[in-house]
């Protein structure tokens, strides 16, 4: 008899610590973020190019570049998730010529949205006549326990067209 309950617990303490281990495993690779439209793009817009054929059927915002000067975009950010996630901020230091260096911190409750200005970092260096970016990689923490990192598809695109490059009129 004392055989079998040691079996039970034993077969118990396996089932409970492997579904443990699943639950965390998923909640480490938790990614309820979401960028919906709408859009509003900050001052300095040099051009707005409707969704065409090879855009993925997403506009392409050109800003007007001027060395120095910060690009800023303001999109619809959604919590797909059902834990309250606080954005903390832009993943890492942003490289490349149309990088993504700023974002307005916030918390969003399950299922909620919020506006979310980005300010990208603009360059032209030697010889880079268009550079383009569609995504974002956000830090964010949740169930006070978890900070990750995400890459999150933006619903535009931002294109530099630096001097030399192609015309900013579509």
């Amino acid at each position: 008899m004392g055989r079998v309950i040691a079996l039970v617990v034993s077969a118990t303490a396996v089932v409970v610590g492997a579904a443990a281990l699943g639950l965390f495993l998923w909640l480490r690779t938790y990614a309820p973020l979401a960028a919906e439209l709408p859009l509003t793009p900050g001052p300095g817009l040099a051009a707005n190019v409707a969704p065409t054929f090879g855009s993925g059927g997403k506009p392409v915002f050109i800003p007007d570049y001027r060395p120095g000067r910060s690009f800023q975009m303001t999109f619809t950010l959604a919590n797909t998730g059902r834990f309250a996630v606080r954005v903390l901020g832009i993943a890492g230091v942003p490289a490349g010529a149309v990088a993504p260096e700023g974002v307005t911190t916030l918390r969003l409750a399950p299922h909620d949205t919020s506006l979310v200005t980005v300010r990208w970092r603009l360059q032209c260096r030697k010889g880079l006549t268009q550079a383009a970016s569609d995504g974002v990689r956000l830090r964010y923490r949740y169930l006070s326990l978890f900070t990750r990192t995400a890459s999150v598809e933006l619903p535009f695109a931002v294109t530099l067209r630096c001097p030399g490059g192609p015309p900013t009129s579509p």
